[in-house]
């Protein structure tokens, strides 16, 4: 025996509606809506310091690559017991 069940697809959609509309009746929207401006208020501010910090640390290598190094203050590199580095 053959069943066809192209016709019992939009039964399913309808199984699903009904609960999920009486969810969505009980929800605080207002809650929902506050809660979401905060979400994305921190994650602006979250993104803002994450690129602040990827900048910042990019710079300074970027200094520490262009900065001379420094000499070396070795004893081997001192003239004969005066001090005086060249």
């Amino acid at each position: 025996m053959r069943t066809d069940t192209a016709h019992y697809q939009g039964a399913i959609f309808n199984n699903v509606l009904l609960p999920g509309t009486i969810l969505l009746a009980n929800i605080d929207m207002t809650g929902l809506l506050d809660y979401a401006l905060k979400a994305l208020a921190g994650g602006a501010i979250w993104l803002g310091f994450k690129l602040a910090g990827e900048y910042f640390e990019r710079r300074k290598k970027q200094l520490e690559e262009k900065k001379p190094s420094k000499p070396s203050r070795n004893r081997k590199s001192q003239k004969a017991g005066n001090g005086i580095t060249e």
